[in-house]
């Protein structure tokens, strides 16, 4: 065989062996899973403030306003634009939602109340949802007079979840306590002792609306509070 048709063989094979592993690579491809974006993430975060240019300008301003008041560093403040996932689901409506500038002032007491008993209580939080619009909280069957409509509440939940939940209402609850009137502290202590699968991800609410404590129907009565030591 010439050293032409030699080279022209080897071009055909490895046109071939070429094709086949494409082919191969193109199948592996369609059959490997696709990360999808977490919707409550901040990296969804950042792609929805990226979308439209007044959005992060008025974040911005809202991160300042918050350094301004000596609270920027108790949560990361794009968890303060984020409305619970579930209800979001539900309800139809954005994950995320920057507060009126008017309203920010609000939710500085309950930030503060974080900083000086939750964290130092129960470690380090989360916020899962902070300000709702009217058509939210509607649908979310929140009270009429919810804090959150005013952005004066926080429903949090633990970075690092450890233990049984009782424990973790229980410290909740001595923490209220220890806090007093003067705090005008509300403790929403989502934890039912008769339904272990209730809130298995440990959601409580923090305002700074004035001194109370409920459980899971929204009443005093339902409070766990009112069974701890």
């Amino acid at each position: 065989m010439t050293i032409i048709g030699r080279i022209a063989r080897l071009a055909f094979w490895t046109l071939i062996f070429g094709g086949v592993l494409f082919v191969v690579w193109q199948r592996d491809l369609l059959r490997a899973p696709i990360a999808i974006l977490d919707p409550s993430s901040q990296a969804a975060f950042e792609q929805w403030l990226a979308e439209d240019t007044q959005r992060r300008v008025t974040y911005q301003q809202f991160e300042a306003f918050l350094q301004e008041r000596g609270v920027a560093d108790i949560v990361p403040p794009w968890q303060l634009a984020r409305i619970d996932r579930f209800y979001a689901e539900r309800c139809d409506l954005p994950i995320w939602r920057l507060p009126p500038r008017e309203l920010w002032p609000n939710v500085v007491p309950a930030l503060e109340l974080v900083r000086e008993y939750v964290e130092p209580t129960v470690g380090e939080v989360a916020v899962q949802s902070s300000w709702r619009t009217p058509e939210l909280n509607v649908c979310a069957g929140g009270a009429s007079q919810s804090r959150h409509l005013d952005f004066q509440a926080l429903d949090l939940r633990l970075v690092e979840p450890e233990g049984e939940l009782e424990t973790l209402y229980r410290e909740l609850c001595a923490m209220h306590e220890r806090a007093g009137r003067s705090s005008r502290m509300g403790l929403g202590a989502y934890y039912d002792f008769n339904d272990e699968g209730f809130n298995r991800g440990g959601r409580f609410h923090i305002d700074a609306a004035g001194y109370r404590t409920w459980g899971r129907t929204y009443s005093s009565g339902s409070s766990p509070c009112n069974r701890f030591d």
